[in-house]
């Protein structure tokens, strides 16, 4: 899938170091092809990330450097502090099931859950699950299954296996990129399949992402919109940077 050029630089950048965080390396060919810029462009994006030490250049390409958790969960961190004030919103009173998926993004509205008795809330997310079992009101599950390193997440068969003996409410999930035309998409089928299983059990779907990752693509097509009952961001939603996600689904 190719990133229209459109793309404004920051979020180029950003979309770049994720694809890079879940392949390990790539080479600056098919990255400007994938990006649908110059290969000078890609090198001057490059220098910057490593400016910042997140990837390193090599010859002909670059690698990622691995980032924790928390790295990533600071990254637009006024934008997911404002997304997790509008998801609290929708977090059912309790006695119900509600699932959660490993992006940092919703983990941070694990960590500033509204009043509710009685919450089930199942994750596939390690730290979104430590942040939850701090929590006395929140029934918190883990699933089974392999720990994808650069994800933070579990994934594999035992992954949906336990997820199948639930069904939610509500299922809170984030993606890496958001297309107006198709949907979201992940770095990693294996992701997907996590996310797509997330979305079916569940009666009702909330996609959360910041603003930058509207307009993008990554590799693994992941959720249509009719798979999903509501996106919000940070954004105020007469934001125009919402106008081509408007006939597909409701915004908050």
């Amino acid at each position: 899938m190719v990133v229209r050029s459109t793309v404004n630089l920051e979020s180029r950048r950003q979309a770049l170091a994720e694809l890079l965080s879940s392949h390990g390396s790539l080479r600056i060919e098919d990255l400007a092809a994938r990006f649908g810029v110059s290969t000078m462009t890609i090198r001057r994006d490059l220098q910057a990330l490593e400016d910042d030490g997140l990837v390193r250049r090599v010859r002909g390409g670059a690698v990622s450097v691995a980032q924790p958790f928390e790295a990533r969960k600071t990254r637009a961190s006024r934008a997911k502090e404002e997304i997790a004030r509008k998801l609290a919103t929708l977090v059912p009173s309790g006695g119900v099931g509600i699932c959660m998926d490993a992006s940092s993004t919703v983990c941070v509205l694990a960590g500033s859950m509204p009043h509710s008795e009685n919450l089930s809330v199942v994750t596939d997310g390690i730290e979104t699950f430590l942040t939850l079992s701090r929590d006395p009101r929140v029934h918190a599950y883990l699933t089974g299954g392999q720990k994808d390193p650069n994800a933070g997440s579990l994934i594999g068969p035992l992954a949906s296996l336990s997820l199948k003996q639930f069904s939610f409410a509500r299922a809170f999930l984030s993606a890496a990129a958001v297309d107006p035309h198709f949907g979201t998409s992940e770095f990693s089928a294996e992701e997907c399949e996590i996310k797509r299983l997330m979305a079916e059990l569940s009666d009702h779907v909330v996609m959360a992402v910041d603003s930058q990752k509207l307009g993008t693509g990554a590799a693994a097509r992941c959720l249509p919109w009719d798979s999903i009952d509501l996106m919000v961001t940070e954004l105020d939603v007469s934001d125009e940077r919402l106008d081509p996600y408007r006939d597909h689904v409701e915004l908050l």
